[in-house]
């Protein structure tokens, strides 16, 4: 019969094992990051250092931007800089144009150049789409204390099945 420590261990294990992986489920969260309005006058840039025109993604987990600009009153060309971006560099953008920069990581600026005759009224909207593991996703402190718990659990059953396993071997092998 095995001892009750291989008992305990391997409860303990499976039990760490078992919250580890429900705290690792990923969870999406979208958040608004950028919600601006602006004028840009003819033959005229409107970019950082404005408000509104640079954003810096989170370092914990995959991030993807989404954005969108209105124009009204006439065209502008929008360039983007950062990572993954290379196809936002002078699109003109006439009333509604919507991009997605997958994945997003690091620093992203937005320059909005107006090479008309016309002001033109930009509406700027960009969105945060990212992943990360339950236990951090939303900055619950109850679930990031779980997932320290569930890890504790893990390595502590773990450790007391390497303590006991040798007398459980000596036990299986002297009962051959």
């Amino acid at each position: 019969m095995p001892r009750k420590g291989t008992s305990v261990g391997l409860l303990l294990a499976t039990l760490g094992l078992a919250l580890s992986i429900v705290c690792a489920i990923p969870v999406t969260n979208i958040e608004k990051v950028i919600d601006t309005s602006f004028v840009v006058a003819p033959n005229t840039e409107y970019g950082p250092p404005n408000a509104g025109t640079s954003y810096h993604t989170r370092v914990l987990g995959k991030s993807v931007l989404r954005g969108e600009v209105l124009t009204e009153g006439g065209g502008v060309n929008l360039t983007a800089h950062g990572y993954n971006t290379q196809n936002l560099v002078d699109v003109y953008v006439e009333d509604r144009y919507s991009f997605v920069v997958d994945p997003a990581d690091d620093l992203y600026s937005f320059a909005f150049s107006n090479l008309g005759y016309n002001e033109s009224l930009v509406q700027f909207k960009l969105e945060e789409i990212w992943t990360s593991p339950m236990a951090l996703a939303f900055g619950s402190p109850p679930l990031f204390i779980l997932g320290l718990v569930a890890l504790c659990l893990l390595v502590a059953g773990i450790a007391i099945l390497i303590v006991t396993y040798p007398r459980l071997s000596l036990y299986i092998s002297t009962k051959k």
